[in-house]
């Protein structure tokens, strides 16, 4: 008896010390075990490093503003926001470095339920803080209640499902059925239901000159100015400052065809935006694989990219709305994004592919650099990871594929700027509004400490790091995985937008768009886990959380624009005073247009500060020399002193005002030797004044 009890213990004993003994870590448990050292040294290193980072790389540039007009400069941030950036991805890498490291259970055990315990105390406190920080006068709440409550059920019955699924309860038919429905009738259905669907949501983008915007929505008069510039003899990227550098030169095409019409502008722009959209629902579907699923996740996505942050009377102001972001911003990116997706379904030895790539990448740089170049480089990454080129030889011949890809490109834009302008694109210009607004610091606004802001950004880092804990698995280097890379990348790049610019409530919808995204390739990794260790338990507290995010943006379908509202607004004149709208044909100003065709010669270079100086020009028979579309994009005094040397360079000497402008800019105009030549009264949007200067 006592010799079975002996070796009872015995063997006792040794199972404890075996349970005790260190074993393999799974890459999903030790990136939780780094998570808490991997905050502990981006903390520190940005506390040491971001304050003088920001003073040596990011000195005040010296713009001297318009009174009014207070620079908050962020260029602390800047440096932080980066460190923590390259802190993020040393993480991912991390996770992928150490794979095969031993810790014992225990550790394991404890580190790994505080770990992600403390992640979900974050994105509370976190969305709490968002609900009551007041910025610019706004407190914000993305999301109701209603909403919170509805996700939190969803993600509930997706664990579920989820659990009898791996349990095998769920009945094999019901399964194989949809297993059926991936045929190519169901891919071309689900095709046309995302058409019709994206078509919908890019309706309220559509505006004429007869049914003209409401509110907020009149800043687009910018950007189709940018594209009434080129019609006007400018070009960007030579003297012309524009958002999207290269966009002018396409939208001018169907402009210049329908003889300057809004209609023909916001059209353009509108079927430019809904060719990005399906052009994500291409990379969801072949990332998803089966059309149901990758229209299940298109949707939501499409839906939260026009995330509705306010509506002015019959207007909604969404990021499909605004052109700044679509598609000036986000249009280059999404394509480069199916490119990728294409390139990487190509043989690795056809390298043309790759050069086309980059060809693509570099126009979408040179196009607007900050959402452009995060895309290049979420490009090339996500390249890298998938093709894996690990002898120098292979890592060359990438180099030189990107190199001569990035070349080409800037052949191109060269060739256009020498045909138009004769003369080679100065690309510091891609810069000046960053200068100008971002280093200088006009018109930013705070950089709230907590808020819905960070919960976006721990989704770009949690999607590199199941980008990493895929690598370290070993698991195969799919498109999945690339495009969670690319996300990452990408949505770390757009986000600089917020962090380091405008700390605005409504600005932060414009990076829903891309968190949409992310969620939903979160959601497709969680599918298609292949931890077969873990088959039979509940879905893990990761997939849950991106469960519930995606189920908070699934909500985002009930903001759906109705078709025959938004038919009967574009179909229809805007009423006469109708509230915060521009009145009907305001765009033309045609009394605006009347003074200045009276008062000068035809083909004469003027400057026309206006909203829509360029368009106004050439309706005038003359040539607005501005680099700038109107005093908005002026906030510094600088700036002025830039548009009249163009002006005395290129033989003019007439500035008109046909906006509301700062009581200083009179003086401003006589301390550059322009004096007062005539002032008329008109009912004209955007000002009842129009004032003409010359110099003798």
């Amino acid at each position: 008896m006592s010799d079975r009890l002996t070796l009872g213990g015995g063997a006792a004993r040794a199972r404890a010390h075996a349970a005790a003994r260190p074993t393999t870590v799974d890459p999903a448990d030790l990136a939780w075990i780094l998570l808490l050292p991997a905050v502990l040294v981006t903390a520190a290193l940005i506390a040491l490093l971001a304050p003088v980072g920001g003073r040596l790389l990011l000195p005040n540039p010296g713009y001297h503003y318009w009174d009014g007009i207070v620079p908050v400069r962020k260029a602390t941030i800047h440096v932080g926001y980066a460190i923590f950036v390259l802190c993020a991805l040393a993480y991912a890498g991390a996770i992928v470095a150490l794979r095969g490291v031993r810790i014992g259970p225990l550790p394991r055990r404890l580190v790994v339920p505080l770990a992600q315990a403390a992640a979900l105390a974050f994105a509370v406190v976190c969305w709490i803080a968002q609900r009551h920080d007041v910025v610019a006068g706004i407190r914000k709440a993305y999301f109701t209640n209603a909403t919170l409550a509805a996700a939190a059920a969803a993600t509930v019955a997706v664990a579920v499902v989820a659990h009898l699924h791996r349990r095998g309860r769920l009945r094999a038919g019901r399964r194989a059925r949809l297993r059926d429905l991936d045929t190519r009738a169901a891919g071309w259905a689900c095709l046309a239901v995302a058409v019709l669907a994206t078509v919908v949501w890019i309706l309220p983008a559509i505006h004429t000159d007869s049914a003209t915007p409401s509110g907020s929505a009149y800043i687009n008069s910018l950007f189709f100015d940018e594209s009434a510039a080129v019609l006007n003899g400018r070009s960007p990227l030579v003297n012309m400052v524009a958002y999207g550098s290269l966009w002018p030169y396409l939208t001018a095409i169907p402009l210049g065809i329908f003889h300057g019409a809004y209609g023909a502008f916001s059209v353009t722009m509108a079927t430019l935006t809904g060719v990005a959209l399906l052009a994500v629902y291409g990379v969801l579907r072949r990332v998803a694989r089966t059309p149901l699923l990758a229209l299940g996740l298109y949707l939501p996505v499409l839906a939260t990219s026009f995330f509705v942050e306010e509506a002015i009377g019959g207007d909604r102001y969404d990021p499909g709305t605004y052109y700044g972001m679509f598609p000036l911003r986000y249009v280059g990116p999404y394509l480069l994004a199916w490119l990728t997706v294409w390139q990487l379904g190509r043989a690795a030895a056809e390298r043309w592919s790759l050069r086309l790539l980059f060809v693509a990448g570099g126009l979408v740089a040179l196009n607007n650099v900050d959402f452009g170049g995060a895309a290049l480089l979420a490009a090339a990454a996500a390249v890298l990871v998938v093709r894996r080129p690990r002898e120098r030889a292979a890592l060359g011949r990438f180099a030189l594929d990107a190199g001569i890809g990035l070349a080409a490109a800037l052949v191109l834009v060269s060739c256009v700027t020498l045909a138009r302008a004769g003369a080679l694109p100065h690309l510091l210009l891609l810069l000046r509004y960053g200068r100008v607004f971002v280093d200088g610091g006009a018109v930013n606004l705070r950089l709230p400490v907590l808020g819905l802001h960070l919960v976006l950004t721990a989704t770009f880092v949690a999607a590199a790091v199941v980008a990493g804990v895929r690598v370290a698995r070993d698991e195969p280097r799919d498109l999945l995985t690339a495009m969670l890379v690319w996300c990452a990348i990408f949505g770390f790049g757009a986000s600089l937008y917020y962090y380091g610019y405008r700390s605005h409530p409504d600005v932060l919808v414009n990076l829903f768009s891309i968190w949409s995204l992310t969620l939903a390739l979160l959601v497709a990794a969680a599918l298609r886990g292949t931890d077969r260790a873990r088959l039979r338990r509940w879905p893990g507290a990761p997939a849950l959380a991106a469960t519930f995010g995606f189920a908070l943006v699934v909500c985002s379908l009930a903001q759906a624009p109705s078709p025959w509202s938004e038919l009967r607004r574009i179909t229809q004149s805007t009423p006469a005073g109708a509230e915060e709208a521009v009145p009907a044909n305001g765009f033309r100003e045609t009394a605006v247009r009347q003074i200045v065709a009276e008062r000068t010669n035809p083909g004469e270079r003027v400057v026309i500060l206006s909203p829509v100086g360029h368009r106004v020009a050439r309706d005038a028979g003359v040539v607005n020399v501005s680099p700038y579309t109107g005093l908005d994009q002026m906030p510094a005094i600088d700036q002025l002193d830039e548009t009249v040397a163009i002006l005395r360079r290129e033989g003019g000497a007439k500035v008109f005002v046909a906006q509301m402008a700062s009581p200083q800019l009179a003086a401003e105009l006589d301390r550059l030797g322009f004096a007062l030549a005539g002032r008329w009264k008109v009912d004209a949007w955007p000002t009842p004044i129009v004032s003409e200067y010359r110099a003798p």
